[in-house]
């Protein structure tokens, strides 16, 4: 039908007017949407880096029922999980581990893995790490793996991953390998066995040789193999090695040495320098000098913040 006095194509040059001012319309629309979507995103963000992170979680919980984007449902996740809401993490990134695209699916299973650490579900937290190996988050794996090890007091696996570090890192983490070798010197000991426990000494010796801690346990593994003239020996180098290690084990060096030997050793260790005296030297404290946690007893490893070898004598 031909309405009077307008042809064909004027009608057509009308409806393609009439679409494209929908079109524009409709982009701009779009625009101002993503507009303030970035605005309450870096609001967020801002939030997040100021550690407000009630007023983040706000933020990201109002953008995340606009979208489904997985930046956004990645941040929740991790909101929930510094604020201990360690279930809403994890049904946030079991989620997101059903997505289709592979890279957002191992994202999402190593941040499953940072959810279990925090909930203390550290099986589950190791059964994701380990599927993780060759992914391209091998680094941090390697890292979380060994916290997760040390937790559990499993020297052995920890060891292990230790020796799957690039050769740089080996070096820089000798002296923790050495911890890992006393550690299981030690329990070697606990039991007798004297063949394992030297083994470990050996071990520990290649990695870190002037240790404070593997002259203990050699001083440890000579004075149970009945030598104890040379345990004296090795005891006096381990506690001359810090006035904080001397503090902590001279009871046991010279209940170790015999009361023959004390003495002998008691006068050696006078002879060693100190930095203080006095009652601050009879109240001995320990102090980490990582994270400043104090400690009536002597720690290896920082029940804090998990250092080695952090541990210092409050003067």
């Amino acid at each position: 039908m031909r309405l009077r006095g307008i042809g064909p194509e004027v009608l057509l040059l009308c409806f393609l007017l009439v679409g494209a001012a929908a079109f524009l319309l409709g982009r701009r629309t779009s625009r101002g949407r993503r507009l303030r979507r970035e605005v309450e995103y870096f609001t967020g963000l801002d939030h997040l880096v100021n550690d407000r992170y009630d007023r983040a979680t706000e933020v990201f919980t109002r953008l995340a029922t606009k979208s489904h984007e997985a930046d956004i449902q990645f941040a929740l996740g991790s909101l929930h999980r510094r604020r201990g809401e360690v279930d809403r993490a994890i049904a946030i990134h079991t989620e997101l581990a059903q997505h289709r695209d592979a890279a957002l699916r191992e994202q999402a299973s190593y941040a499953l893995a940072l959810d279990y650490m925090s909930a203390g579900l550290l099986d589950r937290a190791e059964e994701k790490l380990r599927g993780l190996m060759a992914s391209r988050y091998r680094a941090q794996v390697l890292e979380k793996l060994a916290w997760v090890y040390e937790q559990q007091r499993e020297w052995s696996p920890a060891l292990d991953i230790w020796r799957e570090l690039p050769a740089e890192q080996q070096r820089e983490r000798a002296a923790v390998a050495a911890h890992y070798c006393c550690e299981l010197g030690e329990a070697a000991l606990a039991r007798g066995d004297l063949a394992e426990a030297k083994a470990q000494l050996a071990a520990a010796r290649t990695h870190d040789p002037k240790g404070a801690r593997v002259a203990m346990l050699a001083a440890r593994h000579a004075a149970a193999s009945g030598d104890r003239t040379r345990a004296l020996e090795l005891y006096a180098t381990a506690l001359g090695a810090s006035r904080a290690v001397r503090e902590a084990h001279e009871s046991e060096a010279l209940a170790a040495v015999g009361p023959d030997l004390a003495p002998r050793l008691a006068q050696i260790l006078l002879a060693l320098p100190v930095t203080d005296t006095g009652a601050n030297a009879v109240l001995a404290r320990f102090r980490c000098t990582d994270c400043g946690v104090t400690s009536v007893t002597w720690h290896w490893r920082c029940p804090s913040c998990r250092s080695w070898d952090s541990m210092a004598s409050v003067p």
